[in-house]
């Protein structure tokens, strides 16, 4: 009999996941909660690593006929003068790609069911696994989502009965006066929630939903997030005469800015900054120049290049709790659920397609919980590792503000060949499929 999963989350993770267990002869589900399917992001980059496990996936080659392939140009200060040369191995050459091309070729012809916000999940232990999810709910990336989080705690408190029949109501819907409130009962609150609520379940539950998963949090409610110091505006703009043919990077006190061709003949770029959580702007574009406004004018060429429809800006989170597990009896987590990682390596994307590959695999070749078992020895170590690794750059670049301090830093860069770079990162590229090492 053919085994089912749910995957929650659209993105790279449970699009890449759908693959891979499909491919091991699993039916799938995969849920979004947004109201339509829509890529967040800018670019992306592929090192060899995830181009490995994309190959597993079945989608190596559409990324390589979709990409741009380069080798890094190397690390430079915030004024332009280069720190370090760029890398000459062919392993270390990357493929820059849209995330929109990406998640396109990922999702092929598949079905995504929309606007199913997942609000709890439940393990095996007692039965088969699922997911309880709400419909209607507000857009989880919309204006109104903290407020739709906001009314969520209330009725977790324990709000008056009356108060939470008018909220359990659909958008539009004509309000109803106090005293007919008050009058409510417990049954018609239960039947105008069980109205806006389903529970689903399956073999498998995987959650690919992000940092702030549901289903993580529904499973490990210890594991904790972390504001990482730093924001993050990220643009795209057609290649001009000072755009990189590979990608580049510039250090300055307290921020990094970054460069890469992508497909379309377009740049993606990307700077980050310390700074308070939460901040924003009406006009992100003179936010992000205001920040890197004594730059290299390259720099500030390509921000200013960007549309105010071009630029995004949100605030870097990463995972601070590092799980012991990545599975409970039927769930299992993959990508920024299990181990979201700070951008500073590049490597979010790329170890989440590893996720992929190694779960589909393993599940076309062993019974499920000891397919989960050996996931967990597959993947906890080595990404963990990365999450350590990202944390100590960050320290490196976006806190480090000191100019003394700052000068100290550039001076060792300066002295660190590329080749010692290259040969330091070779763990990092040496991805293989559970095939090859079996």
């Amino acid at each position: 009999m053919t085994q089912t999963a749910i995957i929650v989350g659209a993105g790279l993770g449970g699009l890449s996941a759908a693959r891979g267990l499909e491919a091991a002869g699993w039916q799938v589900r995969v849920l979004e909660a947004a109201p339509a399917v829509r890529s967040f992001g800018a670019g992306i980059t592929i090192t060899e690593n995830g181009l490995a496990a994309l190959d597993e996936l079945g989608v190596g080659d559409a990324v390589r006929s979709a990409a741009v392939r380069a080798l890094p140009e190397g690390i430079f200060t915030d004024q332009g003068t280069p720190l370090q040369q760029g890398m000459h191995a062919d392993s270390s050459a990357v493929h820059g790609i849209h995330r929109a091309t990406l998640l396109e070729i990922l999702r092929g012809e598949r079905e995504i069911e929309t606007g199913m916000r997942v609000v709890s999940a439940s393990d095996g232990a007692d039965g088969r696994p699922s997911v309880t999810i709400e419909h209607g709910a507000a857009d989880p990336d919309s204006s109104d989502a903290r407020s739709e989080r906001e009314r969520r705690k209330d009725r977790a408190r324990g709000t008056k009965l009356g108060r939470r029949l008018h909220r359990v109501l659909e958008p539009g819907d004509d309000p109803i006066d106090r005293r007919a409130e008050a009058r409510a009962t417990r049954a018609q609150v239960r039947a105008l929630a069980s109205s806006r609520f389903e529970t689903l379940d399956a073999d498998l539950v995987i959650g690919a939903d992000g940092v702030n998963s549901a289903v993580r949090s529904a499973l490990w409610p210890k594991a904790r997030t972390d504001y990482s110091g730093a924001t993050s505006w990220f643009g795209v703009v057609q290649a001009e005469a000072d755009s990189p043919s590979g990608p580049r990077m510039y250090l300055g006190r307290g921020a990094e800015f970054g460069m890469e061709p992508i497909d379309g003949g377009r740049v993606y770029w990307w700077g980050m900054a310390f700074a308070r959580m939460g901040r924003s702007a009406d006009d992100e574009v003179a936010a992000a120049l205001a920040q890197f406004d004594d730059w290299a004018p390259e720099v500030r060429d390509h921000i200013a290049a960007t549309g105010l429809d071009g630029i995004a800006r949100r605030d870097l989170w990463s995972l601070a709790t590092r799980l012991d597990s990545y599975h409970r009896p039927g769930v299992v987590l993959v990508g920024d659920a299990a181990h979201a990682m700070l951008p500073t390596m590049g490597q979010g994307g790329n170890t989440t397609f590893e996720d992929a590959a190694t779960l589909g695999v393993l599940l076309e070749d062993h019974a499920l919980e000891r397919a989960l078992h050996e996931y967990d020895r597959a993947r906890i170590d080595r990404t963990q590792r990365f999450m350590r690794l990202s944390e100590r750059i960050a320290r490196a670049n976006t806190r480090l503000r000191n100019p003394v301090v700052v000068a100290a830093r550039n001076g060792m860069l300066n002295l660190t060949p590329a080749i010692a770079t290259e040969i330091a990162g070779d763990w990092m590229l040496a991805w293989r499929s559970p095939r090859e090492r079996d």
